[in-house]
């Protein structure tokens, strides 16, 4: 397809692959062309990861992309009655249930459980909630590409496909309205902060669109619960309406597991809880009390500082970032210094000098972020998470690896990053090396 881009104040006619797929959010790879290619690439980064790690030691690695996944459990969690898995388990449920209520809301009605993965959370309140044949509309932010309507996290329309249910993606209560109105919807779900942020008023009308049809509202809440709440001073999700919502604990102000907290009402957790001992998902007591740990150490004083914090060195990488790539770079206080995949793949085509590439965006961001890996140590979303994660390019400053480099540092290697990638970009080889390539591989010229 083509794209009339903006470049060095002309516009320019690109060509690459841009067949978007809706559960993704961006074109499948040509190289990366799969979720088995995708979790190549990730085991090879994480490869280069570890050999940065025994060369260079913990100076050798920045974490630049906000995620933790710190397991430490709080002091009090030792002793014989900790290593027996039922009565652990009991032991940490009203201290987890207090402070998940503290956290996300609910009273007396709701009740708190973790579970191993946010994803886990979601498809298990999926399979439990969403009906056989039924329909789930899929409430996201509207996107910004005129190509694409919106975009979720992709754990809900997979688990809506697990449940043999429709996902319906929507972007306004009103087409929530609209598909309540024709019947047979079992679940509406939300995502609240991925791709943007939901607004309020559109949030709290499909709760309350959910509420009068008896139709029980999931918000995936993993980043939300405090951007909305500490970022853009919204209401939580339960205070607006919600039936059941989730966060991550290893996320924008919470320095726990890679792990799922869900809260939701008493009789819909009964049924998420039966489904969660069936598929597995609820986390371990040594993963909930780790997340008790990060609970207890989180107050919203805490968050509003530490946002405030990041507000400042953001702008700072913001403004050096903006003299060499332009307007293409966007920054939030709280999200960070950030290139969309597009526009990632249309920078490396300039620098290179040509219009057209075989290659698709996911391919160039993600051979853009393993240069920054093997080269610079830098941990980014698109070299090391998930497959199917967002392949956008993500600059966060929260953790502490990441704040010892200054920003222009962060953008001088950057600089070289799309360089490197532009020079090698018309050999499928030489990205393969990158993308694939043991520790030790050269970066080809």
């Amino acid at each position: 397809m083509e794209r009339a881009s903006a470049g060095e104040g002309a516009v320019r006619t690109k060509r690459y692959p841009d067949d978007i797929d809706p559960v993704l959010g961006y074109a499948p790879g040509r190289i990366l062309t799969d979720e088995l290619m995708d979790y190549r690439s990730e085991q090879a980064a994480e490869a280069v990861l570890l050999d940065r790690y025994r060369r260079y030691g913990l100076a050798g690695v920045h974490n630049v992309m906000m995620l933790v996944d710190n397991c430490r459990v709080p002091d009090d969690f030792s002793g014989p009655e900790y290593e027996e898995r039922y009565l652990a388990g009991k032991l940490l449920e009203e201290r987890l249930d207090r402070l998940a209520k503290r956290h996300l809301g609910g009273g007396d009605g709701f009740r708190a459980m973790a579970f191993n993965r946010t994803t886990a959370a979601n498809l298990t309140v999926v399979l439990a909630l969403a009906r056989r044949r039924s329909v789930v509309p899929y409430l996201v932010v509207p996107y910004r590409k005129p190509w694409l309507k919106g975009h979720g996290h992709p754990s809900i329309p997979r688990a809506v496909e697990l449940a043999r249910a429709r996902c319906e993606i929507v972007t306004t209560a009103s087409e929530v309205a609209a598909l309540l109105d024709r019947g047979d919807v079992s679940l509406i779900a939300v995502c609240a902060s991925y791709r943007g942020i939901l607004d309020e008023a559109t949030l709290r009308a499909t709760c309350q669109l959910g509420e009068a049809r008896a139709v029980p509202v999931f918000v995936d809440d993993a980043s939300g619960a405090r951007l909305r709440t500490i970022g853009e001073g919204q209401p939580g999700a339960i205070e607006l309406g919600a039936d059941v919502v989730v966060t991550s604990t290893e996320k924008y102000g919470l320095d726990g597991p890679r792990a799922g907290l869900v809260v939701g009402r008493k009789p819909l957790m009964e049924r998420i809880g039966a489904k969660a001992a069936v598929l597995g998902t609820e986390a371990r007591p040594s993963v909930v009390a780790a997340i008790v740990r990060c609970l207890e150490a989180f107050t919203p004083e805490r968050g509003h500082a530490m946002y405030a914090e990041w507000e400042r060195r953001h702008r700072e990488l913001y403004e050096e970032a903006r003299g060499v790539f332009g307007d293409r770079v966007f920054w939030k206080g709280y999200g960070g210094v950030s290139l969309m995949v597009e526009d990632i793949l249309e920078i490396a085509m300039e620098r290179a000098g040509i219009a057209e590439t075989p290659w698709a965006p996911v391919d160039i961001s993600t051979a853009v972020a393993l240069v920054l890996l093997r080269r610079y140590g830098f941990m980014t979303i698109p070299a090391l998470h998930y497959p199917g994660a967002s392949k956008s390019l993500m600059i966060h400053l929260a953790n502490p690896s990441a704040r010892v480099l200054t920003p222009k540092e962060i953008v001088s290697a950057l600089d070289d990053a799309f360089t490197t990638v532009a020079r090698i970009m018309r050999s499928r080889e030489k990205l393969e090396t990158v993308l694939f390539g043991p520790p030790d591989a050269a970066i080809p010229d």
